[in-house]
């Protein structure tokens, strides 16, 4: 007989092959084991047992040689955060900046994270927004992940885990209202199809409909998965679903609000302030179809084929104050964006498959894996003006209630057609050479090409443009973890990236590609049997041949198709920094999770590069049970710190001189929020969130043609959860 693992924390004790035939034949035995797996829904910690997102082999965080959150079910909830944003708000490393209303975008270690996935799947261009009821845990790999993705920044890798069904019945309803009018009710049902359990299925639910501290602003959004496992034999394992997300704004903003006045004083406009109108929508919705398919070979071999398909769409119509600077004592100044149209469709297909196993050598037992990935991207767009023009100037910014009629929208007919392919193949090995030693070793192989084709009003073909190919490129990987004990392993890795680009040179050849190392060295503690995780790490970031306008051209050079002549800046970009994690179960009633950034990035000559990040970046939180007579209270808190960011002015402060470099400024500021839930029986409890419980005013970003973001107020929600 043998054990073999069936999923997280899933066993099954099955008949080796070649054994005696005449023996007698027991039943398949199933063991669900109680240790920290892959699924977190349940455990009760911040922190989770295993992690593949880096290289795909199943490794626990301190074998992982890189920087690896998981932020938990458990996390989730007491949080009591429901959108992917607000989860990576209280995330160690990563920064959040938001353009507007609908525009939000992640940062870490001085790059922006392009790198989002679902189950491993690329994620379409929904992410930013995505609804957190569908999944059981985020997993957050800070640094380059070049073995899996081979392109990109090296920032981050977020990655999504849906959840899974379970072999037993459960579910569970929740219902929240918050400030703003905010509601929300969520519905999660799981159980076997089938009576041995061989079958199972799970939906999840949530719709919600909120108001906003921004003016006119509201939001419908509604959330679904549904998703089915089957053990179509003891070795094999299929996967399917479907999950959707639309999101229906009104009052959408298309740019945030100016950091100056006229008069070049700063403006400090209310934080509910905004110039758009109740009409103003920037609309999306997405589908995803998903289907996997696990086997297990024994001896611990493994082969997984995965595919999704998402189909995206986005509907836009917007008029905005988004231009000029106030004057207070007139309220003139301000001038209106208006009818403006815009429809967009993208359909994406995303696969990969890997086999992986062990093996002997030497006399020592090591793993080996191979596959490939990639996927296709193709997205449609076209726009349109309004057939009514509104007045430029606003009258009186002070007394704007957006109160101007929707106006008629034509598409001019024209439309752009963008199609991207990145596929790749890997090989890697993790090598235990000595008791303590081990080394990952591996590459990948990438091939990515993209291309823009721009078609009239009569569908005809005009032109392509922004095409960009990159053949067999070569992404290595090294990492190596040595155990010094029980409790405490080093690590080091190493990788290289490229990115490839779209901008020409004066001969109207396209740049190289963005090329770049990712290095990192730390400590790892496994404390607790493995329920608390802490690691410390420096890391060191080159990035070359990044573009920058070709000043040796003369004034007024353009190249055929009307765009800038760009060079590849050699020397571009270095960011180094340390970076602290902790997360786990102190004890039995005591969860934390947190950590420290610190981020150093430079120009070639020296100067602050990417100034709108901190330098200094705190995240921590703590959630604590408590017993006896207080049984079923749980407390918590979080604190989120930064040190001050700035941008670089685009235009200018107006009343002084152009030549000046003026900075938008926002200084250092701590964010704090608290939670109490308290158990009212064994099937309900009731939960209460403040964020941003002192009322800080801050903003969430600064620099965006001259404007800024401000962050939301202190925020009050109340949920009611049934377990049934």
């Amino acid at each position: 007989m043998e054990v073999a693992q069936r999923s997280a924390g899933v066993y099954v004790l099955r008949k080796l092959p070649g054994a005696d035939k005449n023996a007698s034949v027991m039943p398949q035995i199933t063991v669900t084991g109680q240790g920290l797996g892959a699924t977190t829904e349940n455990s009760g910690s911040y922190t989770g047992g295993s992690v593949k997102t880096a290289t795909r082999m199943d490794m626990s965080i301190r074998d992982t040689p890189q920087s690896v959150s998981i932020i938990t079910r458990e996390r989730l909830n007491d949080l009591g955060v429901t959108r992917l944003d607000q989860a990576l708000a209280q995330t160690t490393g990563i920064m959040i900046g938001q353009q507007d209303s609908e525009r939000t975008r992640y940062y870490s270690r001085g790059f922006g994270i392009e790198n989002i996935q679902v189950d491993g799947m690329a994620q379409g261009v929904n992410s930013p927004l995505t609804d957190t009821v569908l999944y059981d845990r985020i997993d957050v790999v800070r640094g380059a992940t070049g073995l899996m993705g081979g392109t990109g920044d090296p920032s981050a890798t977020i990655n999504m885990i849906r959840k899974r069904p379970t072999r037993e019945l459960q579910a569970s309803t929740a219902l929240q209202y918050g400030r703003w009018n905010n509601r929300r009710a969520e519905a999660d049902i799981s159980t076997p199809l089938s009576a041995s359990g061989k079958v199972r299925g799970r939906v999840a639910f949530a719709y919600q409909d909120r108001d906003s501290y921004m003016e006119r602003y509201s939001e419908r959004k509604t959330v679904g998965m549904a998703i089915i496992e089957a053990d179509i034999t003891p070795d094999t394992l299929l996967t399917a679903g479907a999950d959707f997300q639309h999101n229906k704004p009104r009052g959408s903003t298309w740019g945030a609000i100016p950091y100056w006045n006229k008069d070049g004083s700063l403006a400090n406009l209310p934080r509910n302030f905004s110039l758009n109108t109740p009409w103003n929508s920037w609309a999306n919705q997405q589908e995803t179809y998903f289907a996997s398919v696990d086997h297990n070979f024994g001896s611990g071999w493994k082969l997984h084929a995965g595919y999704s398909r998402t189909n995206s769409r986005n509907n836009t119509a917007l008029a905005y104050g988004g231009s000029g600077y106030p004057d207070p004592a007139t309220g003139k100044g301000m001038t209106l964006w208006t009818g403006v149209w815009g429809e967009g469709y993208a359909t994406n297909h995303n696969y990969e498959a890997y086999l992986t196993g062990p093996f002997q050598l030497f006399g020592r037992r090591h793993t080996v894996i191979a596959g490939f990935n990639g996927g296709n991207a193709n997205s449609r767009s076209q726009g349109g003006e309004a057939i009514q023009l509104y007045p430029d100037e606003i009258p009186d910014y002070r007394n704007w209630t957006g109160n101007i009629p929707r106006p008629e929208f034509k598409p001019d007919g024209t439309h752009t057609e963008e199609l991207t392919r990145l596929s790749g193949t890997y090989l890697a090995g993790r090598f235990n050479l000595a008791d303590p030693l081990t080394v990952i070793v591996g590459a990948r192989i990438s091939n990515y090409t993209t291309e823009t084709r721009a078609f009239d009003n009569k569908s005809k073909h005009t032109g392509t443009s922004g095409f960009a190919e990159t053949k067999n490129e070569v992404t290595p990987y090294v990492g190596v973890v040595y155990d010094l004990n029980e409790q405490f392993s080093t690590y080091a890795s190493y990788t290289t990236l490229f990115k490839p680009q779209t901008n020409r040179d004066k001969f109207n050849n396209f740049l190289s590609p963005e090329t770049g190392t990712n290095l990192e060295a730390g400590v790892k503690g496994e404390f607790f049997n493995g329920k608390l995780n802490a690691s410390a790490a420096v890391f060191q970031t080159k990035k070359k041949n990044l573009a920058e306008l070709d000043k040796s051209v003369p004034a007024g050079f353009k190249l055929p198709q009307g765009d800038d002549a760009y060079v590849a800046n050699g020397d571009g970009i270095k960011a180094r920094g340390v970076e602290f994690d902790v997360s786990g179960q102190i004890s039995q009633a005591w969860n934390v999770s947190g950590g420290y950034t610190l981020l150093k990035a430079e120009e070639k000559d020296g100067r602050r590069a990417v100034p709108s990040q901190p330098r200094h970046l705190v995240r921590f939180g703590t959630a604590y049970s408590f017993g006896g007579q207080l049984q079923g209270l749980k407390l918590g808190m979080n604190v989120t710190a930064q040190s001050g960011t700035y941008g670089e002015t685009w235009y200018g402060r107006p009343t002084y001189p152009r030549s000046q470099k003026e900075r938008l400024v926002q200084g250092s500021y701590a964010l704090v929020g608290a939670m109490a839930s308290y158990q009212i029986d064994k099937h309900m409890s009731a939960q209460l969130n403040i964020s941003n419980l002192l009322d800080k005013k801050y903003y969430r970003n600064v620099g965006f043609y001259d404007s800024v973001f401000w962050g939301e107020p202190r925020n009050i929600t109340a949920t009611l959860t049934y377990k049934f």
